[in-house]
């Protein structure tokens, strides 16, 4: 069996194999083992099924849900879905009013960004916010606020700069415009990488699995006492009925694992990450030409930075060959150059050439210099290919 460690290197009498994972922003290691062996040694039943070891599988997830809920500082419900993506639109299309008004940013993940452009097709008026400093403020977004503004939804922190909105402020300052208006934000890339506790004012908040060390394949839509949860789905009774359809239990019970660990080793891992992060900015900052994308206001955990001469999906692919995996924008827009980028204001050279580096606790010093060694040579053959 393969060690758990992100730093490792395989030797064999002709090869010497380099495994540095840098991509935690698109999805992290599991790290639920003590879960997974529950579920398979006797938690595995149905919960709807009315028998005791049924009610056990049931009462696991309630528990997950009440953990979720009390990490986020909030009251109300818990609904599991099959991911963030799920769960995203599952909140947007709950609030869906044919020709009310709705507004979000120019710089969300492509599950809240194209729900919105599904509801201009449906004829809903739709205003997406521009960033400034790669960040949404407040201001911004009340100004575009209306009477018949039926949801706003700002991410917590982008999935692909790190930017952190500062979401309780953006939500204060639509309710005091507009106090009917429902806010929604997508805080799938912040759980244990910026603090949590969430104000009365935000009413959704959507969280994934799989980018906390748990399973793929489990969302969780939080919403506050009273606030409209309409199903994407119809079948059986399930959650209330508003996600019909077997629990995932072993997802559900892995991620409680997760948020178990997570909210244990918050501040140690926070402080591990921004010297993980702050080195490879230093070791980064040497390569000639480089340009760091850095918001006002970023989490450490992801570093967004471009090489303008180059393109981001061969650094990408010249740097797996290496045995280092980093990212080019989104994990789920391959091949297209950034649409936040963009937004943000830069130009194409810096959009194009701009890779995702994503740590986690798992990383290490060793793993940040054979990074930056490897980026650096990269760059420069790239470079040189391009003088030839």
């Amino acid at each position: 069996m393969i060690p758990c460690l992100l730093y490792t290197i395989f030797y064999s009498e002709a090869l010497s194999f380099l495994y540095v994972y840098l991509d935690n922003a698109a999805t992290t290691q599991p790290d639920v083992r003590a879960a997974i062996e529950e579920h398979i040694s006797g938690n595995w039943h149905n919960p709807s099924s009315g028998y005791a070891p049924a009610e056990r599988a049931f009462a696991s997830v309630r528990e997950a849900g009440d953990t979720l809920l009390r990490i986020a500082g909030m009251s109300g419900k818990c609904v599991f879905t099959s991911g963030g993506t799920e769960a995203n639109n599952t909140a947007v299309f709950s609030c869906f009013r044919a020709k009310a008004h709705y507004v979000t940013s120019s710089i969300e993940h492509p599950s809240v960004y194209n729900a919105f452009r599904r509801l201009e097709a449906m004829g809903a008026s739709v205003d997406f916010v521009k960033p400034r400093g790669f960040c949404i403020y407040a201001r911004d977004v009340a100004e575009l606020v209306r009477e018949d503004t039926a949801l706003v939804s700002i991410m917590h922190v982008n999935n692909e700069t790190g930017a952190i909105n500062d979401i309780n402020s953006i939500a204060a300052a639509v309710k005091a415009k507009s106090p009917d208006t429902l806010f929604h934000s997508d805080g799938v890339q912040a759980l244990f990488k910026t603090e949590m506790k969430l104000s009365p004012d935000i009413d959704y908040y959507t969280l994934s699995a799989h980018k906390i060390h748990a399973l793929k394949g489990t969302g969780a839509l939080l919403a506050r006492e009273g606030r409209p949860v309409k199903p994407l789905l119809f079948g059986g009774g399930q959650q209330d009925g508003l996600r019909p359809g077997t629990e995932n239990t072993l997802g559900i019970a892995a991620f409680r694992e997760a948020l178990i660990k997570g909210e244990e080793s918050f501040g140690e891992t926070k402080k591990k990450v921004r010297e993980l992060s702050d080195m490879l900015m230093n070791l980064i900052s040497g390569i000639d030409g480089a340009a760091l994308n850095l918001p006002d206001e970023r989490v450490p955990h992801i570093l967004s930075v471009s090489f303008p001469g180059t393109r981001a999906e061969v650094l990408v692919r010249l740097l797996g060959q290496k045995g280092i995996y980093i990212g080019a924008g989104a994990a789920c827009s391959r091949g297209k150059e950034s649409r936040v980028l963009l937004e943000c204001g830069v130009g194409k050279d810096i959009a194009e050439s701009a890779v995702r580096i994503s740590m986690s606790a798992m990383n290490t010093k060793d793993d940040i210099e054979a990074c930056a060694e490897e980026l650096c040579a990269a760059v420069k053959s790239l470079r040189g290919r391009g003088r030839k």
